[in-house]
């Protein structure tokens, strides 16, 4: 999986292409950690190219807006593919995540 981050003025931009599964699922946490969160006021995970994603995936997801969420910031995912939306409205994640497919 390649990942490339961006950050412009308070927001900071993950676009993901690839897989992301229980190989892939550390990088995307490693990257996810070395946000500094202070300041941040969204963070959007652009999943135009990514072509897959597991359990391993959802839970890093997760994981980030929980702490998005608990320090006041956002979480938005934009570019999602159908077969990717279907997993987050089998999971409910997207009852609550921001997310606009593409």
């Amino acid at each position: 999986m390649e990942i490339n981050k961006a950050i412009s003025n308070q927001n900071v931009i993950i676009t993901l292409k690839g897989r992301l599964d229980t190989m892939t699922a550390p990088q995307l946490d490693d990257e996810a950690k070395s946000i500094d969160f202070d300041g941040v006021e969204t963070v959007t995970l652009n999943l135009k190219d990514l072509e897959y994603i597991s359990s391993s995936g959802l839970r890093v997801i997760l994981a980030l807006y929980k702490n998005l969420k608990s320090k006041g910031g956002n979480l938005k995912i934009v570019n999602v593919s159908n077969t990717i939306m279907e997993l987050f409205s089998m999971t409910g994640m997207s009852d609550y995540l921001d997310i606009e497919q593409g």
